[in-house]
């Protein structure tokens, strides 16, 4: 009985000295006094810790996948305005290291850039082997507060059990920069959570993150994945079907067709469609930074190009007006024409810079080359057809090598139909003229005013027509 009692004694001793390695085992991921959220795809993690003794100092580590553009959380509101947002993505001058670029959003817009928060870089910033870029920091001062604007926020209460964050995520592609201003494209999913700040209350230490870490301390609340600027992909078909594809058709239909009402339709529906491109670009402008001045040469340029889209439809009304009346060119026809030329050049060139400024260059190049060689082939149709007709008809002309030169008869010798028969002399064959005026030998007249016979008296005509009477001789 003794033996028994021991070994139970001594399994029960074994267990407890074990139970604190196993619970540091488990907790090693996720360990007390912090809160981790994890977003439901593990594309966005964020730990927080908020020391003890009473400083404005909070450490914080931030991850994202590098599958992902950008991401990044926000803390103090559950809605954009208002929240301080810490936002992370890789570098474009070292591939092991990562730019972090600190935020404050007033709106449902791209936030701007927020320079007074004092942080600082801890170890384990960079690129990793297990697919995340990583960003542990220990914020210094504007942590927990930070300018408003009328928001209704612009802090975080570090004794709430339910402090109020969201996060976003951006496209799955490759994006990179130095700069923590740097224009960012929409979000393809954002969600919110809310923290229990009493949770993250802990020593002074930088908060553990990695590959494995799990929600402690949070609760998920919502998101919203699939989404995509649609008003800005909008703007961009718009523009390059109407301005750079449909006016160009309209050029087609005059020049080939002589179809000036299909001209006319066809110019009306492309200049209605380039108007709402318009109006959706200038929407879709006050979604980010980069736009939202109307400073760039893109949105520049769109605006001269939609001024001279007015000018050439009132000059083009004009011009059709007068020529009706005259049926003659009119002064507003050529510069209606050039300024046309312009309008498609200045559009097509503008598509490679909206492009570029909607930080889609690689997609856009391609669609911009291939929007440019259909142009030039468009070109050539129209003005290379012209060309080849036109020297088809000198050659034509000259008997050159390609014109009709089978055996053209000379106008005596080709037959001609005979009239019905008549008491009236027969026309003469075309061509014909009278040998007299090709010898220089003048009429003669119907009446000799000789003045040795009389013009007042004839002789008898006998009736046997128009006989040649014999000259008379002095």
């Amino acid at each position: 009985m003794l033996p028994r009692t021991i070994w139970r004694g001594a399994a029960w001793a074994v267990a407890a000295a074990l139970a604190p390695a196993l619970s540091h085992a488990a907790d090693a991921d996720n360990p007390p006094g912090q809160s981790t959220f994890v977003s439901p795809g593990g594309d966005v993690a964020f730990a927080f810790t908020v020391p003890e003794h009473n400083n404005l100092d909070v450490y914080f580590s931030l991850r994202v996948s590098l599958a992902s553009s950008w991401g990044g959380v926000g803390l103090g509101s559950d809605d954009m305005k208002g929240a301080l947002f810490l936002l992370l993505y890789r570098s474009a001058s070292d591939d092991a290291n990562v730019t972090f670029s600190p935020r404050v959003a007033y709106g449902n817009y791209e936030p701007e850039l927020y320079p007074d928060l004092r942080y600082e870089v801890l170890n384990g910033t960079g690129v990793r082997d297990d697919g995340y870029m990583y960003f542990n920091a220990k914020c210094i001062e504007h942590c927990r507060s930070w300018p408003a604007r009328g928001t209704g926020s612009g802090y975080i209460d570090v004794s709430s059990p339910s402090s109020k964050a969201i996060y976003a995520v951006g496209p799955r592609e490759s994006f990179r920069s130095d700069r923590n201003d740097t224009g960012l494209k929409f979000h393809r999913e954002f969600g919110g959570f809310t923290i229990d700040m009493q949770h993250t209350q802990g020593s002074a230490d930088l908060p553990v993150l990695n590959a494995d870490s799990q929600n402690e301390g949070v609760v998920f609340d919502w998101r919203k994945t699939g989404k995509a600027d649609v008003k800005a992909a909008l703007h961009g078909a718009f523009m390059v079907f109407f301005l750079v594809v449909l006016f160009p058709v309209g050029v087609v239909f005059l020049r080939l067709g002589r179809w000036a009402r299909w001209h006319a339709v066809n110019q009306t529906v492309a200049m209605l469609g380039v108007f709402a491109g318009f109006a959706l670009g200038v929407v879709t402008s006050f979604n980010y930074q980069r736009s939202r001045g109307f400073h760039h040469y893109h949105q520049i340029l769109g605006f001269i190009i939609v001024a001279f889209i007015m000018g050439q439809f009132v000059l083009g009304f004009l011009h059709h007006t007068e020529y009706r009346k005259t049926q003659a060119p009119t002064r507003f026809g050529k510069i209606h024409l050039w300024l046309g030329r312009v309008i498609i050049f200045l559009g097509v060139l503008n598509a490679f810079f909206g492009f570029s400024f909607a930080l889609d260059r690689k997609y856009g190049m391609v669609l911009a080359g291939l929007i440019i060689f259909a142009g030039f082939a468009m070109l050539f149709f129209v003005f290379g057809r012209g060309w080849l007709n036109k020297k088809k008809r000198v050659q034509q002309a000259n008997g050159q090598p390609g014109a009709n030169t089978s055996y053209q008869p000379h106008p005596w010798r080709q037959d001609y139909q005979q009239a019905p028969q008549s008491n009236n002399p027969s026309d003469p064959p075309p061509g014909y003229e009278p040998p007299s005026q090709h010898i220089g030998l003048q009429p003669v007249p119907a009446r000799s005013t000789s003045p040795w016979r009389s013009a007042d008296k004839d002789d008898e005509d006998p009736g046997l027509g128009s006989a040649q009477r014999p000259r008379e001789f002095a």
